[in-house]
């Protein structure tokens, strides 16, 4: 059985190879014993993404998986002048990886994004 920390690690790496293959300059922040507030920095054309990878289960993502240390520096990324539209979780579910911006998830305390909200809220890596 794969661990999660296993299954999340490979993710990242996947992850960041695809959004190289797409033209982005990408570093995989490495994972260290108190934690990081995301796993991603991704830059291309100018602008810098800040994101957290994720992995569905049963394509499904709870909400209560985000931690206060990732909310916290989403937010400080933002109030640092980059705005909402460049901090993002990536999801990965059994239809590929979706882009969902952060800021369509700030309000949300509780619960869980089904592959349907994933879908409608997010953006597939292919088009992102």
């Amino acid at each position: 059985m794969v661990s999660n920390k296993r299954l999340g690690n490979s993710f990242e790496q996947e992850f960041c190879q695809a959004l190289f293959d797409k033209g982005f300059w990408v570093h995989n922040m490495a994972q260290k014993a108190e934690g990081q507030p995301a796993d991603v920095i991704a830059v291309r054309n100018g602008t810098a993404h800040l994101i957290d990878c994720k992995v569905c289960h049963n394509d499904t993502f709870q909400l209560s998986r985000i931690e206060e240390n990732q909310r916290s520096a989403m937010k400080l990324w933002t109030e640092c002048g980059n705005g909402y539209a460049t901090t993002w979780l990536a999801l990965k579910t059994s239809q590929g990886i979706y882009m969902v911006p952060y800021h369509a998830l700030i309000k949300a305390k509780r619960g869980s994004l089904n592959l349907e909200m994933i879908s409608r809220i997010g953006v597939h890596l292919r088009w992102w």
